[in-house]
């Protein structure tokens, strides 16, 4: 089986993905979608002449698809995802899936109803050295976590806007919260506070500056994630360090997991591409018709898009948020 793909926005994102899809013999693009037709015309001419359209809508109507890549904006989300599963087409949609919530249940249900295959982006999930990481703690007892993504701000426009992006926490580390939802279960309270006042003179910029989560495991685990978009030359910090009964567990984002105990350290860096695999196991839930192969379908993503969420609502009203989805 040749698995059919239409692509739904064409910029950086869906290149990377493109670029992962270009090694699967089973694969064949047949359509790419953009409001910006050029890139639209560019990832078409990428896969051989795919027929190029600027709205899904059309593309849905006038092709035979398996599957779909949608990779736009979080706060350019209509009813790409609710009309593909409408249609019966699957779906791979990039993080974050909306900054709305109730949008994104909206296509969760419409996900399940329909009984296809869906997978959202949270590529560390696919990690060989996760899986050793998750296998290391399962029987461990783990009372604290910290995180991070310090760094500096993305060049895209609509990326400073909060209500387009959703912030650095919902547009970014989302993959740390996504990451300590796998390891640790689910989150019962978030409290946030944040600040502002280091990046100054950028235009139409509104998102936090900084912020620090609490987060509160059903299980009793506390973690705290913090994040940071004002560095300019300085090392940025990404990823989580677990603190266990009998070691201290420090997960480089996307490197390595540092392994430290009394007498030893063991460090173990990444030995596969997490993208190739995150798309090669999409592409076989599809062909084998099977959502449970999808370490991060839609029904879980939308749970770590409900915590980074609810992270703004702190922020708002200063005040603990008791999850619920």
């Amino acid at each position: 089986m040749t698995v059919r793909v239409g692509m739904v926005g064409c910029g950086g994102i869906a290149n990377w993905h493109a670029g992962h899809l270009e090694q699967f013999d089973d694969v064949k693009v047949v359509a790419a979608c953009d409001i910006i037709v050029e890139r639209a015309e560019a990832m078409a001419e990428r896969f051989g002449g795919a027929n190029v359209y600027d709205n899904h809508t059309e593309m849905y109507e006038k092709e035979d698809l398996d599957a779909v890549f949608i990779c736009i904006p979080p706060g350019a989300h209509t009813d790409s995802e609710t009309a593909a599963a409408e249609k019966g087409i699957n779906i791979f949609v990039e993080k974050p899936m909306t900054v709305c919530l109730d949008q994104a249940r909206e296509v969760r249900d419409a996900i399940e109803k329909a009984g296809i295959v869906s997978a959202v982006g949270f590529q560390d999930r696919y990690l060989d050295i996760i899986d050793n990481l998750h296998s290391f703690i399962k029987d461990r007892k783990v009372g604290l976590f910290t995180g991070a993504w310090i760094g500096g701000m993305p060049p895209v426009h609509w990326w400073r806007v909060k209500a387009e992006s959703g912030g650095q926490i919902v547009e970014q580390n989302i993959h740390n919260f996504d990451l300590a939802r796998m390891l640790f279960g689910e989150v019962e309270t978030v409290y946030a506070q944040a600040g502002t006042g280091i990046m100054v003179g950028i235009e139409n910029y509104d998102v936090e500056d900084y912020s620090s989560v609490m987060l509160t495991f059903e299980n009793g685990v506390i973690g705290n994630i913090i994040t940071g978009d004002y560095l300019k030359g300085a090392v940025p910090r990404n990823g989580l360090e677990i603190y266990c009964e009998d070691a201290r567990v420090e997960y480089q984002l996307r490197r390595a997991v540092i392994y430290h105990s009394r007498y030893n350290v063991k460090e173990e860096r990444r030995a596969i591409d997490q993208g190739v695999r995150s798309d090669r196991t999409f592409i076989n839930a599809v062909k084998a018709n099977d959502p449970t192969m999808v370490r991060s379908p839609y029904r879980d993503a939308f749970r770590s898009l409900a915590v980074t969420l609810a992270a703004n609502k702190s922020f708002e009203t200063g005040k603990p948020i008791k999850m619920t989805y």
